[in-house]
């Protein structure tokens, strides 16, 4: 009994570690050369109601190193809540916004 407790034991940690190193290979991260920069553009219109989440899921990225890059925000006609998160989101430094 003991026997059987251990091996299901032992066989549930090798699965949990083959699951863990697919997720590793899922997020392999972006290594650009010498002298290459990346920039992620976001174009962002209207209500824009997913900008935050948008912008934190990409923060996340860069922040684990899996996207070194600069986030660049161009605008085109937003309403006023997403204006006021945009400029809450560039006085914090997340984002650049880019003027047309």
């Amino acid at each position: 009994m003991l026997w059987n407790i251990l091996g299901a034991a032992g066989v549930s940690a090798l699965i949990m570690l083959l699951i863990w190193a697919l997720r590793g290979l899922l997020l392999t991260p972006v290594r650009p050369g010498e002298g290459i920069e990346i920039t992620v553009r976001l174009d962002v219109s209207g209500d824009a109601a997913a900008l935050e989440g948008c912008v934190a899921s990409l923060e996340w990225l860069r922040a684990n190193g899996t996207l070194p890059c600069v986030l660049e925000v161009r605008a085109h006609g937003l309403s006023s809540s997403a204006a006021s998160v945009l400029s809450a989101l560039e006085r914090s430094e997340r984002i650049v916004l880019v003027e047309e």
